[in-house]
């Protein structure tokens, strides 16, 4: 799920919701809760230049190095998987299972019963 994370001026406001709940709850039986209430007031002040320099600098070192990651996973991964291929049909591991008798079913069973 995507989400704006740079909400910041949200946590006065939770934190508001919160106390009013808390309050509202410990209150005596018999009063009406929607009278009782704590109003804030927030106003967030706006970034520096260097501030958003800064904020841009550091998501895009972050974006970097998650592309790099991804890259790695990506070409790392399925090469993993070609080296038992390799390694197969080096060794001619299929064909002397084929010339000892085996059936190609039970051959093609056994390989996906061991790779699963």
């Amino acid at each position: 799920i995507w989400f704006n994370n740079k909400g910041w001026h949200s946590i006065g406001a939770f934190l508001n919701v919160m106390n009013n709940a808390v309050l509202r709850a410990n209150l005596p039986p018999g009063l009406e809760r929607s009278k009782f209430g704590i109003k804030a007031f927030n106003h967030p002040l706006n970034l520096t230049k260097e501030q958003l320099s800064q904020v841009a600098l550091m998501t895009t070192s972050v974006d970097v190095l998650v592309s790099i990651c991804v890259i790695f996973a990506m070409s790392f991964v399925p090469a993993s998987f070609v080296v038992f291929l390799i390694q197969e049909r080096v060794n001619k591991a299929k064909h002397m299972q084929f010339i000892s008798g085996v059936q190609p079913f039970l051959y093609w069973l056994a390989n996906f019963v061991w790779d699963m």
